[in-house]
């Protein structure tokens, strides 16, 4: 029989919902909200063996902060969209989120901020509760944030968001978009925990930022060597308080653009990309044979700069990075029309795929 069941957690936010949500109106209410971003769904069973869902949710600033400050007596919620296979989508739960908001539930994940887990989304199927196969089907989940409020005249307002990204169970829908090219290394990168929860949900095509540079490469450390890194303090960055920035600083694969200053939303290109992860490289095999001798020049040898050369020729060595059909590495863009057209950029997918050709040469490099 098919059957839906709701979670406790759930049914607690639903039950609370149904109370009217506020009396009086504020202009301090917004127009529009930022939608929230879901950074990873796992299969987990409750004490009776039955499967659900876990969500780990990350919520914008601006939404946390209307939910603290409730202006006109109102509320945050949630709204939860599943399709199963190739089915409609439907909205199967909804609620206030003060619930896994309070701290007393334990749902916050801890380091990392506005980020939440919603567990015991029970997915619905033929027969009973135990006897769910979810490897049997596709479900694709996606949330949608609103802010819900009454004016004085007692008439009803809900300002929503847009859709987060959807993510799936079996088809490792963890990003936006992506070139056809990357699917399988990104998906062997998410199964191995190689990407990190700031890229989770993003534009793989995208260029890749500095901190999202660090929190991958810092990653890619902690999985290759099975050790816990530590930042370095007191932080000499005035622009940036990320702990995994501060880690990748203290192990050398990365430095400042000052004394002072990290630059961490600054875009990177192919050569830098490859500087920063041989250094990644050089602090999981400290003693490794870095040595480069034999190593043909790239035809584009020339526009490489001094400092990235031994990166370059080193990733090309070991296998991790090639050129492009004329053999080309395309290490920056060496004009004004090559800068426009973002010539030589390193994208998120193609530091995700370095990452995980890394991690699974680590255990053979001398």
């Amino acid at each position: 029989m098919k059957k839906k069941i709701l979670a406790v957690l759930m049914a607690l936010v639903i039950t609370a919902g149904l109370m009217p949500c506020a009396y009086a109106w504020n202009e301090d209410v917004p127009q529009s909200l930022e939608a929230a971003t879901l950074n990873k769904i796992e299969v987990l069973n409750d004490e009776d063996g039955a499967p659900y869902f876990q969500l780990e949710i990350k919520f914008p600033q601006s939404f946390m902060d209307l939910s603290e400050e409730r202006p006109a007596d109102g509320n945050t919620w949630i709204d939860y969209y599943w399709k199963i296979d190739d089915g409609s989508w439907e909205i199967f739960s909804s609620g206030m989120t003060d619930t896994f908001f309070d701290p007393s539930y334990g749902c916050a994940v801890s380091g990392q901020a506005n980020t939440y887990r919603v567990p015991y989304i029970y997915p619905e199927d033929e027969g009973g509760a135990n006897e769910i196969v979810i490897k049997d089907h596709t479900y694709t989940l996606k949330v949608l944030l609103s802010y819900c409020y009454y004016d004085e005249t007692g008439e009803y307002f809900s300002i929503g968001s847009e859709f987060s990204n959807e993510l799936s169970i079996g088809s490792g829908s963890f990003y936006k978009n992506i070139s056809d090219w990357a699917k399988p290394e990104l998906q062997d990168a998410y199964d191995l925990g190689l990407i990190p929860d700031i890229l989770i949900g993003a534009d793989m095509t995208k260029p890749i930022t500095r901190e999202e540079f660090c929190e991958l490469a810092v990653l890619l450390y902690e999985k290759s060597t099975g050790n816990s890194s530590e930042p370095i303090t007191p932080n000499p960055f005035s622009d940036t308080t990320n702990t995994q920035i501060l880690k990748a600083f203290k192990l050398g694969i990365t430095t400042g653009t000052s004394a002072t200053t990290f630059s961490p939303n600054v875009l990177i290109n192919r050569e830098q990309c490859a500087a920063m992860l041989f250094r990644a490289i050089k602090a999981m095999k400290p003693n490794g044979d870095f040595s480069i001798e034999g190593v043909k020049d790239f035809p584009d040898q020339s526009n490489i700069s001094s400092w990235a050369a031994e990166a370059t020729k080193y990733m090309f060595k070991i296998g991790i990075i090639t050129g492009d059909s004329n053999g080309d590495f395309m290490p920056k863009a060496t004009t004004t029309a090559q800068e426009a057209a973002g010539y030589g950029m390193a994208t998120r997918e193609q530091a995700i795929a370095l990452s995980v050709r890394t991690y699974e040469k680590m255990p053979n490099l001398k």
